[in-house]
């Protein structure tokens, strides 16, 4: 009896089976753009400039201060603040709030000021203080540059902040004054660099100004380098606007040279714990410039010895090693980062269908089992066992299988009603279980929480498959192939779908095409064999089936037992005396058979027809008998059929079918449908 085409699962939802990548799919080519806004932020640059460090100021130093307008009076009594407190640092945005005038005017009042004409005597102070005016020049710029820095933070007055600074170390300060004034000039270069950037990446730039607004940020990063050197925020957001561009060489250079002033400040002892974070994100953003693929691997695995805990080199190493079907280090590398997070989701979900692909389907299980000892109510684990229960579920253990999902997916659904990934399994399995009330429920909720998921067309379809209503599933399925023209196994489903709706000239000649793109593919060949048999083009039918054997892979056992089976079928059975061939028919349905474990109904039918065209008819008796057992156990459809095969092997006759389908008239498709009939 002939094998029919079945739909491949789809996979799970979310993360599950075959899963997601929370936040990546992969080394995609917008990855770069998305790295660009990540970092940027309206409160202003990370760094804090020393100016606002608490550097201890000398008694001149301090007289100049005094000097300050009302406004600026607040700054000076923070830098004094900072020098008796051990104030680590503040931004500009922090001046506002942590700042209190009353407490700097106090703390002025008492410090210890020196008497008039005590250290020089040659001099009044009044004239001192002009002499120091005029050795430095650009002090009043400076001072004028600190007001604004404190109460403005618009563009126009970061601008006139960096000017200001720019006039005052052309006119001279001195050698504390000049130090800050070109640490406030690189902060407020780089703060205004990002307010430009976070523009365009809210969208408020339009396109045909965009490349400006890159320019002109990119000049002021190079101005914030070039006034302090040390500021590595400044290399990292260069290098994300050239990788943004595709300026890999320019992109990596910044990238390199953050990453050594990175690796500096550790080696010299500095314990700040963001910097590890840093250095493995710079690491990350030099892996996406590389060319080769095993450079880009290698910076991902440094990042993670730099920082193990660190997600997203995980995530990036994972799933570039996957791509490559490098399985086994991929492996090695969730299971390492488990070990410092062993409750991560995204790793838990990643080495199961890690060890599934990789055909460890027990040991995912095992390894499930072990995590839902450990923490019972965690509703995500019992709906990744659920997955792994269903890709279990062949022969004869499927409907113990089945069961088991079921319950894992009831569970899953009764620890979080939110769990969608339960919803959809349960989904598959009561439609394997035939169980379609059950389904319906649960793919109208999905439908109503997230509507987009894919894979609720094909279960729609699968519904409409079981209730025998063809044309809608059609239906659906044409639109899911005008969404994704290009999808290979969408077309090969819906050239299936004509073909079971009696429309085999339209599945044909979608199978034609998909030959025409790709002519070594095994599953389009079969696909079109099998159509050429239902219009009754024997000799056609055997060509592709026999090409489809050559070019199938003997890991795919089910599918390509059911080649063997339908090419075994028409070398027994057709009405045709130069197509027959007892002897090769009988080989391929005893290859059929030991590939399913002779537990197939439809697979010893064309066993025993196979004996039967040989004339061994006590053997055709034996193994018809035996598919008629089977198929009743199995309320298989075609068990009418079985029984008549059955009858005539009893009455010592071969059986004989030829299926000339005629083609029924559907609807025509409409003309932007997307499907090339």
């Amino acid at each position: 009896m002939l094998s029919t085409i079945q739909r491949p699962n789809a996979g799970f939802v979310n993360g599950s089976l075959p899963g997601r990548v929370d936040g990546f799919k992969g080394l995609s080519p917008h990855l770069s753009k998305g790295l660009i806004v990540s970092h940027i932020s309206s409160k202003g640059p990370r760094y804090r400039p020393s100016y606002l460090r608490g550097s201890r100021m000398n008694r001149a130093s301090f007289c100049r201060q005094l000097r300050l307008s009302t406004g600026n009076l607040l700054a000076s009594g923070l830098i004094l603040f900072g020098s008796i407190g051990g104030f680590s640092g503040l931004n500009s945005n922090d001046l506002h709030r942590s700042t209190d005038l009353s407490y700097a005017c106090n703390f002025l009042s008492t410090w210890d000021l020196p008497a008039a004409g005590a250290q020089e005597t040659a001099k009044p102070a009044a004239e001192k203080s002009a002499a120091e005016d005029d050795d430095f020049k650009g002090t009043e710029a400076f001072e004028e540059a600190n007001k604004i820095r404190v109460t403005e933070s618009s563009k126009e007055g970061l601008g006139k902040v960096i000017d200001l600074c720019k006039k005052a170390l052309e006119l001279g300060l001195d050698e504390l004054d000049a130090a800050d004034a070109k640490r406030m000039l690189a902060a407020t270069a780089m703060q205004r660099a990002q307010s430009m950037l976070e523009e365009m990446g809210g969208g408020r730039v339009p396109q045909n100004r965009a490349m400006r607004v890159t320019n002109d940020a990119m000049l002021d990063l190079q101005t914030a380098i070039e006034y302090d050197p040390n500021m590595i925020d400044a290399y990292v957001l260069k290098a994300r606007i050239h990788l943004a561009r595709q300026e890999l060489s320019k992109g990596a250079d910044a990238l390199d040279q953050a990453q050594a002033k990175l690796q500096g400040l550790i080696d010299a002892g500095d314990k700040d714990p963001e910097l590890k974070d840093k250095l493995a994100d710079v690491i990350i953003m030099r892996s996406i410039s590389r060319q080769d693929v095993d450079e880009r691997i290698a910076d991902l695995i440094r990042a993670l010895e730099v920082n193990p805990e660190n997600e997203k080199a995980v995530q990036l190493t994972v799933e570039s090693l996957s791509a490559l079907g490098r399985l086994d280090e991929a492996e090695k590398t969730i299971r390492k980062f488990l070990e410092v997070k062993p409750s991560n989701e995204y790793a838990v979900r990643r080495l199961v269908l890690i060890l599934v692909q990789n055909e460890k389907i027990a040991e995912a299980e095992a390894f499930l089992n072990e995590r839902i000892a450990k923490d019972a109510e965690e509703s995500f684990l019992y709906s990744l066992r659920s997955g792994v229960l269903m890709a279990q579920a062949t022969g004869e253990t499927q409907k113990e299988k089945l069961a088991a999902a079921r319950t894992d997916a009831d569970k899953a659904i009764e620890l979080s009603d939110e769990n969608l990934d339960a919803y959809l399994n349960r989904a598959r399995i009561c439609l394997a279980l035939k169980d379609l009330e059950q389904a319906k429920k649960d793919i109208a909720l999905l439908e109503e929480k997230r509507p987009e998921i894919p894979d609720l067309a094909l279960l729609r379809m699968d519904i409409a498959i079981q209730e025998k209503r063809y044309s809608e599933a059609i239906s659906d399925l044409e639109r899911l192939v005008q969404a994704n023209p290009d999808n290979r196994m969408l077309l090969m489903q819906l050239a299936g779908m004509y073909q079971m709706d009696d429309r085999p000239r339209k599945a044909l000649r979608i199978a034609e095409r998909l030959i025409q793109a790709e002519g070594t593919d095994w599953r389009a060949l079969r696909l079109r064999g099998d159509i050429l048999l239902a219009l009754g083009r024997h000799n056609d039918a055997i060509a592709d089936f026999e090409s489809a054997i050559e070019n199938a892979s003997e890991e795919d056992a089910e599918e390509l037992s059911g080649i063997l089976n339908n090419l075994s079928w028409v070398l027994s059975t057709s009405p045709e005396e130069g197509v027959r061939n007892g002897k090769r028919a009988l080989e391929l349905g005893l290859r059929a058979c030991e590939l399913t474990k002779y537990a197939e109904a439809h697979i010893l039918s064309t066993l025993a027809a196979a004996y039967a065209e040989t004339g061994d008819f006590d053997k055709a008796v034996e193994w018809s008998t035996k598919a008629v057992e089977v198929g009743g156990k199995d309320e298989n459809e075609q068990l009418d059929q079985l029984k008549e095969e059955l009858k005539s092997y009893q009455e010592k006759k071969p059986w004989r079918e030829k299926k000339e389908t005629e083609e029924k008239q559907g609807k025509p498709a409409k003309p932007d449908s997307g499907v090339d009939t």
